[in-house]
């Protein structure tokens, strides 16, 4: 499997950088509006960039790329702590629907999402049920969206099938929370509503839609932990202690070192992650759940480490590196737990099946 970069592929990645570093200034007056994401800013995103249209293909106005250049989108996003629906919407919502939506379905919901007109969050609850009634199907039950308050649109994944059902139908509320990672805001969505068959869309694979939302969670991982990373490194060749540098001690050397290893390893499994997507490689399954254990556990390490080598200005607001901490926590727990993925990934191995 080739893991060297295209041409194509760098320009794609050098682009997000150059994007995402110009739009991280406002990344605290963004966080504090109305919306928790700048409106502009995500048209600019979706549709001016053509980065919501990235890996869908070109008969639905897509670019026809694939899940490499999404996660270098997602790698440099990450890297910022853009807020935005990005990664609910494009990386979520819009794999799910392309892998269970027949043709007209795809036709009538896909361009719209991957263009940045509508805002797509998904739901993947194990307490939402779904019973067939005249006209449809209700489904009931309720759940935690990012970004629940400013979706037009909700993907419900439940029972092998995903119903698709618009923010401002009947039975359908919104109670936006405030959270821990003000990056991402969560909402509780509470379902008592009548879906019609047109809107539940069946007969794809939703697992692998969340292993490839997994991956691009992953990704955004990478880039969080590089970014503490870099910061910590700047850090501790400025910060003068004893007369020294504190990045010339060897106890702060080796835990620098521990974090690269992590934020590396982590690069490594989310591009062979990306690449087996891409490929069509029957081990995706497993390369995604390494992919998302080891980028959120590297994220937590990193982001953790950052505060304790910054000493007391680390836990100051005025520094991001609260930020970076937040976010890697909510990460943690947004598409399941690391634990979760090992053991998936043992089940996927057979690793379960082993007797002692």
């Amino acid at each position: 499997m080739q893991f060297a970069l295209t041409a194509e592929q760098q320009l794609v990645s050098e682009s997000a950088r150059a994007l995402f570093t110009d739009l991280a200034p406002t990344r605290r007056t963004t966080i504090a509006s109305a919306d928790g994401f700048d409106r502009g800013q995500w048209t600019t995103v979706a549709e001016t960039m053509g980065f919501g249209g990235i890996a869908t293909g070109e008969r639905f106005g897509g670019s026809g790329m694939g899940s490499v250049e999404l996660a270098l989108i997602m790698i440099e996003m990450g890297r910022t702590l853009h807020p935005s629906p990005f990664l609910s919407s494009v990386g979520t919502a819009l794999p799910l629907i392309s892998l269970t939506a027949d043709e007209t379905q795809a036709a009538r919901l896909i361009p719209a999402i991957a263009r940045g007109e509508v805002i797509a969050a998904a739901l993947l609850a194990d307490d939402v049920t779904i019973e067939p009634v005249a006209g449809g199907f209700r489904l009931r039950g309720s759940g935690l969206v990012p970004f629940g308050h400013a979706a037009d649109l909700f993907v419900i994944a439940v029972d092998g099938r995903l119903a698709v059902i618009k923010s401002d139908a009947a039975g359908v509320e919104t109670t936006r929370h405030t959270t821990m990672d003000e990056t991402r805001p969560l909402s509780t969505l509470r379902l008592d509503v009548v879906v019609p068959e047109t809107d539940v869309l069946g007969g794809g694979n939703i697992e692998r839609g969340v292993d490839l939302a997994r991956v691009a969670l992953a990704a955004e991982c990478v880039g969080g932990a590089d970014a503490v990373l870099d910061l910590t490194v700047d850090y501790a060749k400025q910060r003068i202690q004893f007369g020294r540098p504190i990045g010339s001690f060897q106890a702060i050397k080796h835990r620098l070192a521990d974090m690269m290893i992590a934020v590396e390893a982590a690069r490594t499994a989310v591009y062979y992650a990306a690449a087996a997507a891409d490929e069509g490689d029957l081990a995706f399954a497993e390369a995604a759940a390494i992919a998302h254990s080891t980028a959120i556990e590297a994220f937590t390490m990193c982001a953790g480490n950052a505060i304790q080598l910054h000493g007391g200005i680390g836990f100051t607001w005025e520094h991001d590196a609260h930020l970076f901490f937040k976010r890697a926590r909510s990460a943690a727990t947004l598409l399941g737990t690391s634990a979760q993925s090992h053991e998936r990934l043992a089940q996927l191995i057979g690793l379960d099946t082993v007797e002692n």
